[in-house]
């Protein structure tokens, strides 16, 4: 199987996780979705990543200048709890290092200080991760999804005994000696 994957670095903890993107027509042949014939295709927009979207959410500009076409109508529940009508549109969205979505339903509204947010439609159709590294951000993503990613499995490894001393507390929490308890066993 092929991936695509990229990964943005902060200069210090990002409040907000941004990244390039293109958004252009849908891509409805499987045979055609080259990232590069895409790009040709796609205008360039800021995006912000945001898995407390359930979808992707494009403003009224992506979708002039991208000539997007509404397929239908989707009652959206908004940050502050309102739930208003907005239309639903068809693009492919083209991420950073090649990763092409060929075929994503958004809806327009007004993402904040920029023109795309992705949702978790998007997030959860690959691998995304967070992290930080000596106070940097770094967010990674990968698709299609490889597998879980799951931290307290790769952090279980095989512990090492520290060899205790025969005169030292037992650590078993007896309050005895080690030779006078668990050594006298060994």
């Amino acid at each position: 199987m092929l991936f695509w994957s990229f990964t943005r670095r902060a200069n210090g903890i990002a409040r907000d996780l941004e990244s390039d993107v293109g958004i252009g027509p849908p891509i409805d042949d499987p045979s055609s979705t080259d990232p590069d014939e895409a790009s040709s295709r796609a205008k360039n927009y800021t995006a912000i990543w945001d898995t407390g979207a359930t979808g992707s959410v494009v403003s009224q500009r992506v979708i002039d200048e991208c000539g997007l076409v509404p397929i239908a109508m989707a009652n959206v529940r908004q940050a502050d709890g309102r739930v208003i009508l907005s239309p639903v549109y068809r693009a492919s969205i083209l991420l950073t290092n090649r990763v092409l979505i060929p075929v994503v339903h958004v809806v327009r509204g007004q993402p904040g200080e920029c023109d795309v947010l992705i949702g978790m439609e998007v997030i959860g159709s690959g691998d995304f991760a967070v992290s930080s590294d000596h106070g940097r951000t770094v967010f990674s993503f990968r698709h299609p999804s490889a597998g879980p990613i799951d931290f307290v499995k790769q952090d279980q490894t095989v512990k090492t005994v520290q060899k205790v001393g025969r005169n030292s507390r037992c650590p078993c929490g007896s309050g005895l000696k080690y030779k006078k308890c668990c050594g006298r066993k060994a």
